[in-house]
């Protein structure tokens, strides 16, 4: 399975990306540091880089990609892989976690990852769109 991890930000400073990658080890959420590179990719913005990882076929990973914008709000996207496959995907904006598709049970991983990170989140809708 491959990932983008970037790290990015406009001249101005006024837009940036980041994205994270952490693994569930012992029932801990960890920073997934041993990925292999596969390549340098140019990056979103011109200050920064953005490589394309491999990470393993086994284990629960998070990747999480928060994008900063002009008015100085920030977006998220938040996948959770088990096992090679897409498990679980939200959606992070005003501060609020929605769940896109995929299985809720996993919204306890991606909660306790947030507040490990100091990121505010006001609420959590586990409610799938219908369609």
């Amino acid at each position: 399975m491959e990932v983008y991890l970037e790290n990015s930000k406009s001249k101005t400073g006024k837009h940036a990306i980041r994205s994270l990658l952490y693994t569930l080890e012992n029932g801990k959420l960890v920073e997934y540091k041993t990925a292999k590179v596969k390549g340098k990719v140019p990056p979103t913005y011109k200050i920064g880089d953005k490589t394309l990882v491999i990470i393993p076929d086994k284990g629960i990973f998070i990747h999480l990609v928060f994008l900063k914008n002009l008015k100085n709000k920030v977006r998220g996207k938040v996948t959770v892989y088990k096992d090679g496959n897409i498990v679980s995907e939200f959606n992070y904006r005003k501060l609020k976690l929605k769940l896109v598709k995929g299985d809720p049970t996993y919204a306890d991983q991606v909660k306790a990852l947030f507040e490990e990170l100091k990121i505010p989140v006001k609420g959590i809708n586990l409610k799938l769109p219908k369609g």
